[in-house]
Formats: C-alpha cells, sequence, structure tokens
C-alpha cells in the first residue's frame, strides 16, 4: 500500500476490525453497481471513498431533473447525460486509487452473464423486480455476495445474501409471489434523505462482506416516518424455485 493510501485510509486502519490487512481486502474487492438512482449514488460514492480497488457501474438511464432531488451525484449540468459514464467522472475525482468503469446498459437475462463476471460482490440498487429477480438468479448461479437496497415513499428495505453458502436463502425466498409487481422509483414519491441512509447501510455490509466480520444474510426494515429499525431474520425457502438445493 503506498503512503499516499496509508493516509487516506487512516481512520479505516484504525478501527481493530479492519486494520491495514482489511483495508487491502479492500481495495483488491471489485464491486458491481446496478442502478445510479439515490440509492446507487450514495452507495457509490462511500465504496469509492473506502477505497474499493474496482467498481463497476452499470445504467443505461439519463439524468432527469425529478433526479436531482435525491440522486446526490448529480447536478443541473448533467441533464441528459447518461448516469452510468457520469457517475464515473465523478467518483474518480473523489479517490484516484480505485479503477472505475461506467457501463450504459441494462441488464438482462443474457448481458448479464458478461456484465458481472468480473465482480465479486454485487450490489442491486435497481428500481424495479424484474431486474433484482434477474440479478438473484445470476448471483445464485454464480455463488456471489448480494446486497440489495430499495426505497419508496418513506420506507427503505435493506437484504444481505451470502450465496456462496448454498444453505442460506436468496432474494426470492422472500419475494417469490411477486411475478407481475413492479415498483419503480422513477413514478413514486419518496423522502430524499431516505435513499442516502439505505444507500450508505448497503456501503457498511460490503465493506463488513469483505473484511468477513459479522457478515450474516438477513432483511431490514426501515420506517423513516415512525424512525423505526426491523430486523428479520431470513430462512430458506425449501420449495424456492431458484435456490432450492
Amino acid at each position: 500500500m503506498l503512503k499516499e493510501e496509508l493516509l487516506r485510509y487512516s481512520r479505516h486502519i484504525m478501527l481493530p476490525e479492519i486494520d491495514i490487512e482489511g483495508q487491502e481486502k479492500i481495495n483488491n474487492m471489485s464491486l458491481a453497481f446496478i442502478g445510479m438512482g439515490g440509492l446507487g449514488c450514495s452507495a457509490s460514492l462511500y465504496s469509492t471513498l473506502s477505497g474499493f480497488g474496482k467498481i463497476k457501474i452499470i445504467d443505461f438511464d439519463f439524468v432527469e431533473a425529478s433526479n436531482l432531488q435525491r440522486q446526490i451525484l448529480f447536478d443541473e449540468n448533467d441533464l441528459s447525460k447518461n448516469k452510468a459514464t457520469t457517475s464515473v467522472k465523478k467518483l474518480s475525482q473523489l479517490n484516484p486509487f480505485v479503477e472505475l468503469t461506467g457501463l450504459e446498459e441494462k441488464i438482462d437475462s443474457e448481458n448479464i452473464k458478461y456484465l458481472l463476471k468480473d465482480s465479486e460482490i454485487i450490489l442491486d440498487c435497481s428500481d424495479n423486480f424484474e431486474t433484482r429477480k434477474i440479478v438473484n438468479r445470476y448471483c445464485v448461479k454464480h455463488s456471489k455476495i448480494l446486497i440489495s437496497g430499495s426505497s419508496i415513499a418513506w420506507k427503505g428495505q435493506l437484504g444481505c445474501f451470502d450465496l456462496r453458502d448454498a444453505k442460506n436463502s436468496c432474494y426470492e425466498c422472500l419475494f417469490e409471489d411477486l411475478e407481475n409487481e413492479d415498483l419503480s422509483c422513477r413514478e413514486s414519491a419518496i423522502a430524499s434523505p431516505l435513499v442516502g441512509a439505505i444507500g450508505s447501510l448497503m456501503a457498511i455490509e460490503v465493506i463488513k462482506a469483505t473484511i468477513e466480520k459479522n457478515f450474516e444474510s438477513y432483511f431490514m426494515i426501515f420506517d423513516s416516518l415512525k424512525g423505526v429499525f426491523k430486523k428479520v431474520d431470513i430462512h430458506k425457502n425449501p420449495e424456492c424455485r431458484i435456490c432450492r438445493i
């Protein structure tokens, strides 16, 4: 680790759970972010600042005026620009030690095979169930760690799925009955700071997964209007059509 990196990450290194060994693991980890909305902006920002070595950002969408209320990487000069490539330009200014890649792609069941093949941990920040299911199926098949976030109105959700272990539950163990549902932030009301809170929690979980400290599969619901967190223990659905053994 370079002297400049030791100084940059010194407050991480001071944490006994991280230390130099843990920071080196972070520096060598490869992440993929799917969706650069409010969640993706916040989670990718803190992941970049934390020093994750390779970060891939995937989003086919363009910045709109209504995004500026919560998507903290963008401003009025970015309107009509692609979110993935614009995010890479912004994030690269925050940490020159991170290798950032922006891909103007819409995830589907075919292109996901090459889009995510080089990423060890997947952060799903997408805004619809169809994409989440495609990502989950890929992560189950390839034994990846999946960290999934969502938010709407005043409520946010965070799911951590360690799919390296076939005994752990997957996303569809929880949401198997949402075959025709489509929940999109594009059409929904949402409290601006909520996405920052959930995105920050996603960034914390990816650090824990990387340093292998206190990372576990669980699901959490945050009602920001009431100020209540509810953690839910999740169990493998033996009838799950995606991850059953």
